[in-house]
Protein backbone atom coordinates (compact mmCIF):
# COMPACT_ATOMS: atom_id res chain seq x y z
CA UNK A 1 0.00 0.00 0.00
CA UNK A 2 1.66 3.43 -0.80
CA UNK A 3 1.73 6.28 1.69
CA UNK A 4 -0.73 8.27 0.45
CA UNK A 5 -3.43 5.67 0.50
CA UNK A 6 -2.14 4.63 4.26
CA UNK A 7 -2.49 8.48 5.18
CA UNK A 8 -6.14 8.50 3.82
CA UNK A 9 -7.05 4.84 5.97
CA UNK A 10 -5.46 6.42 9.12
CA UNK A 11 -7.80 9.65 8.41
CA UNK A 12 -10.88 7.98 7.46
CA UNK A 13 -10.29 5.94 10.95
CA UNK A 14 -9.52 9.21 13.06
CA UNK A 15 -12.99 10.69 11.65
CA UNK A 16 -14.49 7.58 12.26
CA UNK A 17 -13.93 7.71 15.68
CA UNK A 18 -14.33 11.39 16.67
CA UNK A 19 -17.76 10.51 15.18
CA UNK A 20 -18.38 7.69 17.58
CA UNK A 21 -17.27 9.72 20.81
CA UNK A 22 -19.08 12.98 19.63
CA UNK A 23 -22.33 10.91 19.27
CA UNK A 24 -22.05 9.20 22.45
CA UNK A 25 -20.32 12.30 24.34
CA UNK A 26 -22.69 14.29 26.48
CA UNK A 27 -22.40 17.97 26.80
CA UNK A 28 -24.35 20.83 27.69
CA UNK A 29 -24.54 23.55 25.46
CA UNK A 30 -26.26 26.89 24.53
CA UNK A 31 -28.92 26.44 21.22
CA UNK A 32 -30.90 29.20 19.29
CA UNK A 33 -33.99 27.84 18.59
CA UNK A 34 -36.66 29.25 16.48
CA UNK A 35 -40.28 30.57 18.60
CA UNK A 36 -43.73 30.29 17.40
CA UNK A 37 -47.01 31.05 19.32
CA UNK A 38 -49.56 28.35 18.96
CA UNK A 39 -53.50 27.54 20.29
CA UNK A 40 -54.80 31.23 18.47
CA UNK A 41 -58.22 30.67 17.90
CA UNK A 42 -58.88 30.95 14.22
CA UNK A 43 -59.26 34.59 13.41
CA UNK A 44 -56.91 35.83 15.84
CA UNK A 45 -53.45 37.28 16.03
CA UNK A 46 -50.22 38.26 17.92
CA UNK A 47 -49.29 40.40 15.18
CA UNK A 48 -47.52 43.62 16.25
CA UNK A 49 -46.56 41.88 19.39
CA UNK A 50 -42.82 42.29 20.49
CA UNK A 51 -41.49 38.45 19.63
CA UNK A 52 -37.97 37.61 18.86
CA UNK A 53 -37.15 35.10 15.82
CA UNK A 54 -35.13 32.85 18.26
CA UNK A 55 -34.42 32.19 21.84
CA UNK A 56 -31.53 31.23 23.12
CA UNK A 57 -31.67 27.82 25.53
CA UNK A 58 -29.31 25.47 27.02
CA UNK A 59 -29.37 21.78 26.43
CA UNK A 60 -27.84 19.11 27.64
CA UNK A 61 -27.49 15.98 24.58
CA UNK A 62 -25.41 14.52 22.51
CA UNK A 63 -22.09 16.62 21.47
CA UNK A 64 -22.60 15.54 17.84
CA UNK A 65 -26.15 16.79 17.48
CA UNK A 66 -25.29 20.09 19.12
CA UNK A 67 -22.71 20.49 16.70
CA UNK A 68 -24.26 19.76 13.51
CA UNK A 69 -27.36 22.49 14.71
CA UNK A 70 -24.53 25.16 15.23
CA UNK A 71 -22.54 24.92 12.82
CA UNK A 72 -25.08 23.13 9.96
CA UNK A 73 -28.34 24.69 11.19
CA UNK A 74 -29.82 21.12 11.87
CA UNK A 75 -33.28 20.99 13.41
CA UNK A 76 -33.35 20.47 17.33
CA UNK A 77 -36.70 21.94 18.20
CA UNK A 78 -38.50 25.02 18.55
CA UNK A 79 -40.16 27.14 21.39
CA UNK A 80 -43.88 27.35 21.92
CA UNK A 81 -45.83 29.84 23.70
CA UNK A 82 -49.23 28.02 24.21
CA UNK A 83 -51.70 31.05 23.85
CA UNK A 84 -54.86 28.81 23.81
CA UNK A 85 -56.56 30.65 26.56
CA UNK A 86 -56.19 34.28 25.66
CA UNK A 87 -58.68 35.86 24.05
CA UNK A 88 -58.20 39.99 22.63
CA UNK A 89 -57.35 42.21 25.06
CA UNK A 90 -54.90 44.68 26.33
CA UNK A 91 -51.38 43.58 26.08
CA UNK A 92 -49.64 41.23 28.48
CA UNK A 93 -45.95 39.78 29.18
CA UNK A 94 -45.26 36.28 29.40
CA UNK A 95 -41.83 34.72 30.32
CA UNK A 96 -40.37 31.95 28.58
CA UNK A 97 -39.70 28.94 30.83
CA UNK A 98 -38.30 25.49 29.89
CA UNK A 99 -41.34 24.44 29.61
CA UNK A 100 -42.14 26.13 26.65
CA UNK A 101 -39.47 24.28 24.91
CA UNK A 102 -40.05 20.89 22.72
CA UNK A 103 -36.84 18.59 21.71
CA UNK A 104 -35.86 15.30 22.36
CA UNK A 105 -32.65 16.73 24.38
CA UNK A 106 -32.60 17.39 27.88
CA UNK A 107 -33.82 21.56 28.58
CA UNK A 108 -31.51 23.14 31.52
CA UNK A 109 -32.74 26.57 30.88
CA UNK A 110 -33.65 29.57 28.84
CA UNK A 111 -30.53 31.74 29.19
CA UNK A 112 -30.88 34.49 28.89
CA UNK A 113 -34.13 34.98 30.28
CA UNK A 114 -36.50 36.21 27.35
CA UNK A 115 -39.57 38.23 28.98
CA UNK A 116 -42.19 38.78 25.58
CA UNK A 117 -44.73 41.68 24.85
CA UNK A 118 -47.67 40.15 23.51
CA UNK A 119 -51.06 41.50 22.12
CA UNK A 120 -53.75 38.92 21.54
CA UNK A 121 -55.94 41.07 18.69
CA UNK A 122 -58.57 40.02 15.86
CA UNK A 123 -57.69 39.79 12.50
CA UNK A 124 -59.35 42.71 10.13
CA UNK A 125 -59.69 43.04 6.80
CA UNK A 126 -61.25 46.55 4.97
CA UNK A 127 -60.89 48.34 1.16
CA UNK A 128 -58.88 50.92 1.16
CA UNK A 129 -58.48 53.82 -1.06
CA UNK A 130 -55.23 54.18 -2.82
CA UNK A 131 -53.58 57.53 -3.03
CA UNK A 132 -51.75 58.34 -6.21
CA UNK A 133 -48.03 59.99 -4.79
CA UNK A 134 -46.05 62.27 -6.82
CA UNK A 135 -42.95 64.62 -7.25
CA UNK A 136 -42.21 67.95 -8.98
CA UNK A 137 -44.47 68.96 -11.56
CA UNK A 138 -45.32 68.55 -15.22
CA UNK A 139 -42.88 70.28 -17.32
CA UNK A 140 -43.57 73.62 -19.07
CA UNK A 141 -46.40 73.72 -21.41
CA UNK A 142 -47.93 70.55 -20.44
CA UNK A 143 -51.36 69.63 -18.13
CA UNK A 144 -53.70 67.43 -17.73
CA UNK A 145 -56.41 66.46 -19.55
CA UNK A 146 -58.14 65.13 -17.15
CA UNK A 147 -57.01 64.69 -13.44
CA UNK A 148 -54.43 61.32 -12.98
CA UNK A 149 -56.10 57.90 -11.41
CA UNK A 150 -55.31 54.30 -10.32
CA UNK A 151 -57.28 51.37 -11.40
CA UNK A 152 -58.46 49.85 -8.73
CA UNK A 153 -58.23 52.73 -6.60
CA UNK A 154 -58.98 51.23 -3.72
CA UNK A 155 -58.10 47.28 -2.32
CA UNK A 156 -57.97 45.09 0.07
CA UNK A 157 -55.76 45.00 3.43
CA UNK A 158 -55.77 42.75 6.07
CA UNK A 159 -54.17 43.05 9.53
CA UNK A 160 -55.00 43.51 13.47
CA UNK A 161 -57.71 45.10 13.80
CA UNK A 162 -55.95 48.22 16.52
CA UNK A 163 -53.96 48.61 13.00
CA UNK A 164 -56.47 49.31 10.46
CA UNK A 165 -57.36 53.05 11.67
CA UNK A 166 -59.81 55.31 9.99
CA UNK A 167 -58.67 57.78 7.80
CA UNK A 168 -55.82 55.40 6.22
CA UNK A 169 -54.73 55.08 2.61
CA UNK A 170 -52.59 52.78 0.51
CA UNK A 171 -49.50 55.11 -0.85
CA UNK A 172 -48.02 54.54 -4.25
CA UNK A 173 -44.48 54.61 -4.50
CA UNK A 174 -44.02 57.58 -6.33
CA UNK A 175 -44.01 59.25 -9.79
CA UNK A 176 -41.82 62.02 -11.26
CA UNK A 177 -43.88 64.26 -12.68
CA UNK A 178 -41.07 65.96 -13.90
CA UNK A 179 -40.00 63.21 -16.71
CA UNK A 180 -43.44 62.97 -18.39
CA UNK A 181 -43.69 63.82 -21.91
CA UNK A 182 -46.69 63.13 -22.98
CA UNK A 183 -50.22 60.87 -21.75
CA UNK A 184 -49.10 57.19 -20.76
CA UNK A 185 -50.74 53.84 -18.82
CA UNK A 186 -48.31 52.08 -16.44
CA UNK A 187 -48.14 49.62 -13.58
CA UNK A 188 -47.26 51.21 -10.37
CA UNK A 189 -45.98 49.49 -6.62
CA UNK A 190 -47.74 50.37 -3.80
CA UNK A 191 -46.81 50.40 -0.34
CA UNK A 192 -48.21 49.26 2.95
CA UNK A 193 -49.78 51.73 5.28
CA UNK A 194 -47.69 49.82 8.09
CA UNK A 195 -45.78 47.40 8.99
CA UNK A 196 -48.26 44.78 9.85
CA UNK A 197 -50.84 44.92 7.16
CA UNK A 198 -51.19 43.08 4.23
CA UNK A 199 -51.83 44.32 1.00
CA UNK A 200 -53.96 42.11 -1.16
CA UNK A 201 -52.52 43.26 -4.23
CA UNK A 202 -48.86 44.98 -4.77
CA UNK A 203 -49.29 47.29 -7.51
CA UNK A 204 -51.84 48.91 -9.33
CA UNK A 205 -52.37 51.15 -12.88
CA UNK A 206 -51.67 54.22 -12.90
CA UNK A 207 -53.18 56.91 -15.99
CA UNK A 208 -52.12 60.23 -16.94
CA UNK A 209 -53.43 61.84 -19.65
CA UNK A 210 -51.74 65.11 -20.49
CA UNK A 211 -51.63 67.44 -23.33
CA UNK A 212 -50.16 70.70 -24.60
CA UNK A 213 -51.10 73.99 -23.31
CA UNK A 214 -52.58 76.71 -24.98
CA UNK A 215 -54.24 80.48 -24.98
CA UNK A 216 -56.80 81.86 -25.87
CA UNK A 217 -59.12 85.37 -25.25
CA UNK A 218 -63.17 85.13 -24.96
CA UNK A 219 -63.84 88.51 -25.71
CA UNK A 220 -67.69 89.89 -25.13
CA UNK A 221 -68.54 88.04 -21.60
CA UNK A 222 -71.05 89.86 -19.87
CA UNK A 223 -70.66 90.90 -16.53
CA UNK A 224 -73.43 90.75 -13.76
CA UNK A 225 -73.85 92.89 -11.05
CA UNK A 226 -74.81 91.43 -7.07
CA UNK A 227 -77.30 93.63 -6.21
CA UNK A 228 -79.24 92.83 -2.43
CA UNK A 229 -82.78 92.68 -2.63
CA UNK A 230 -84.40 96.08 -2.72
CA UNK A 231 -81.58 98.01 -3.77
CA UNK A 232 -82.03 100.89 -6.36
CA UNK A 233 -81.07 100.12 -10.30
CA UNK A 234 -77.72 99.22 -10.85
CA UNK A 235 -75.71 100.13 -14.10
CA UNK A 236 -71.75 98.50 -15.10
CA UNK A 237 -69.78 99.85 -17.87
CA UNK A 238 -68.17 98.48 -19.41
CA UNK A 239 -71.20 95.83 -20.00
CA UNK A 240 -68.77 93.23 -21.24
CA UNK A 241 -65.52 91.72 -20.57
CA UNK A 242 -62.54 89.95 -22.35
CA UNK A 243 -61.23 86.67 -20.18
CA UNK A 244 -57.93 85.51 -20.80
CA UNK A 245 -57.70 81.94 -19.83
CA UNK A 246 -54.87 79.02 -20.40
CA UNK A 247 -55.82 75.30 -20.46
CA UNK A 248 -54.91 72.13 -22.56
CA UNK A 249 -55.67 72.63 -26.45
CA UNK A 250 -58.24 70.71 -27.47
CA UNK A 251 -60.63 71.36 -24.07
CA UNK A 252 -59.55 75.12 -24.58
CA UNK A 253 -60.36 75.49 -28.32
CA UNK A 254 -64.12 74.33 -27.75
CA UNK A 255 -64.86 76.33 -24.82
CA UNK A 256 -67.85 78.95 -24.88
CA UNK A 257 -68.74 81.82 -23.08
CA UNK A 258 -71.35 80.14 -21.11
CA UNK A 259 -68.45 78.65 -19.32
CA UNK A 260 -67.69 81.90 -17.79
CA UNK A 261 -69.83 84.20 -15.37
CA UNK A 262 -68.25 87.37 -14.34
CA UNK A 263 -69.69 89.76 -11.32
CA UNK A 264 -69.11 92.75 -9.80
CA UNK A 265 -70.46 92.55 -6.07
CA UNK A 266 -72.24 95.41 -5.31
CA UNK A 267 -74.52 94.23 -2.60
CA UNK A 268 -76.16 97.11 -0.46
CA UNK A 269 -74.17 99.93 -1.18
CA UNK A 270 -75.81 103.53 -1.32
CA UNK A 271 -76.57 105.54 -4.38
CA UNK A 272 -73.51 106.58 -5.69
CA UNK A 273 -70.90 106.24 -8.94
CA UNK A 274 -67.97 103.04 -7.96
CA UNK A 275 -65.00 101.29 -9.15
CA UNK A 276 -65.27 97.83 -8.47
CA UNK A 277 -63.35 94.84 -8.86
CA UNK A 278 -65.09 92.15 -11.16
CA UNK A 279 -65.06 87.93 -10.09
CA UNK A 280 -65.21 85.45 -12.40
CA UNK A 281 -66.15 81.65 -12.23
CA UNK A 282 -64.90 79.14 -14.24
CA UNK A 283 -64.17 75.71 -15.03
CA UNK A 284 -61.77 74.23 -12.65
CA UNK A 285 -59.19 72.92 -15.31
CA UNK A 286 -58.69 76.38 -17.13
CA UNK A 287 -55.94 78.78 -15.42
CA UNK A 288 -57.27 82.28 -15.14
CA UNK A 289 -54.60 84.74 -17.24
CA UNK A 290 -56.53 88.10 -16.58
CA UNK A 291 -59.47 89.96 -17.26
CA UNK A 292 -59.63 93.36 -19.59
CA UNK A 293 -60.73 95.70 -17.94
CA UNK A 294 -60.36 93.69 -14.48
CA UNK A 295 -62.44 97.00 -12.79
CA UNK A 296 -65.77 98.77 -13.45
CA UNK A 297 -67.37 101.49 -12.93
CA UNK A 298 -70.77 100.94 -10.85
CA UNK A 299 -73.73 103.31 -11.31
CA UNK A 300 -76.07 102.79 -8.06
CA UNK A 301 -79.47 104.59 -8.34
CA UNK A 302 -79.44 107.89 -9.69
CA UNK A 303 -76.30 109.91 -8.02
CA UNK A 304 -77.58 112.94 -10.06
CA UNK A 305 -80.09 113.98 -7.52
CA UNK A 306 -77.75 113.08 -4.57
CA UNK A 307 -74.91 115.93 -5.09
CA UNK A 308 -73.91 115.38 -1.24
CA UNK A 309 -72.18 112.24 -1.68
CA UNK A 310 -70.21 113.21 -4.33
CA UNK A 311 -67.51 113.48 -2.31
CA UNK A 312 -67.50 110.78 -0.14
CA UNK A 313 -66.03 107.58 0.07
CA UNK A 314 -67.31 104.11 1.91
CA UNK A 315 -64.53 102.62 3.89
CA UNK A 316 -65.67 98.49 3.28
CA UNK A 317 -67.54 99.02 0.67
CA UNK A 318 -65.47 97.39 -1.46
CA UNK A 319 -64.55 99.73 -3.92
CA UNK A 320 -63.91 103.60 -4.46
CA UNK A 321 -66.63 106.29 -4.86
CA UNK A 322 -65.91 108.00 -7.83
CA UNK A 323 -66.46 111.98 -8.12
Amino acid sequence: MSRIGLQIMCLAAAIIIWVQVAATSVVEQSARLPLRVTGLTEGLTVEGSELPAKVSVRLEGSKLRLLAHKYLNRYLGEVRVNLADRTPGPAFSYEVNPGDVFTDLTVMSVFPRVRLRLQVDRMAQRYLPVSLQTDGSLPTGLDYLEPPSVSPDSILVRGASRFLLEGLEVPTLRVNLDRLKESSVFPLSLASPGPFLHLGMDEVSASFKIAALEDRTLANIPVIPLVDAGQPEVGVSPPVVDVMVRGVADSVQSLDRSRFLVTVPVGSLPEGVYLLSGQIEHPPWLTLIGMNPSEFQVIVGNPVTLPALADTTLSGAGGEQLD
